[in-house]
């Protein structure tokens, strides 16, 4: 418990930052951040009071919620500061089809009530993928003082595609974690790892945001 709650004061503190340096944020099409990271805190705080007060309570519709919302949301992110047409076409093309995807799945497939694993690592494929666009045309920029205005968006961009994949690869193999009770030091395997991949994260974002402020 004591792990999600790091997990949570990280989160919260990332948000009081994003609001307090609002407008150091919008040159970097970060404006946003603050209102998305106090949903995610809301929706978390939610999930785990639900949790504990019910251990055995589902909050896989709210994942199957937000999932969705978290990918389209950094997607349409990396859409806006994209620096080349074709990239910016394919993260369109990208969108769409996840869309599409998520439409057709719980309209005929799947109730929303019921948790979709197969999704929920779509929406991480997307948002790493979109990340990885991202460094590859941020790399390639011959201009000092525009790697200097996105270096914020770098520390962004480290902690999605150091959190997607690795937590990823954790609900790829959430039935098998659950079903061998998988543990270190006694916590689940399978909450240990988001839980620290989701702190790092957040510390990856509030070093952005201090960034966004310094520089300007």
């Amino acid at each position: 418990m004591w792990l999600h709650l790091i997990y949570l004061a990280c989160l919260l503190s990332g948000a009081i930052l994003a609001f307090a340096y609002r407008k150091s944020l919008k040159s970097r099409q970060l404006s946003l951040f603050p209102f998305y990271l106090t949903l995610i805190f809301v929706q978390e705080l939610i999930a785990f009071l639900l949790v504990k007060n019910d251990p055995l309570y589902s909050t896989g519709y709210i994942y199957n919620i937000s999932n969705p919302v978290q990918a389209l949301f950094f997607a349409t992110f990396y859409y806006r500061i994209c620096f080349n047409d074709p990239v910016r076409r394919l993260i369109g093309i990208l969108i769409i089809v996840f869309i599409l995807a998520n439409l057709v799945t719980f309209c005929c497939i799947q109730p929303v009530s019921v948790y979709n694993n197969y999704l929920s690592l779509a929406s991480g494929f997307l948002i790493t993928l979109c990340g990885i666009l991202f460094l590859f045309n941020y790399f390639k920029l011959d201009n000092q003082t525009e790697e200097k205005k996105w270096l914020p968006v770098i520390w962004i961009t480290i902690g999605l595609v150091s959190f997607y994949p690795v937590v990823n690869i954790s609900f790829a193999l959430y039935k098998y974690l659950l079903a061998y009770q998988a543990t270190i030091f006694g916590m689940k395997l399978y909450r240990l790892i988001p839980q620290l991949m989701s702190i790092f994260m957040y510390v990856c974002f509030i070093r952005a945001f201090y960034l966004c402020k310094r520089k300007n």
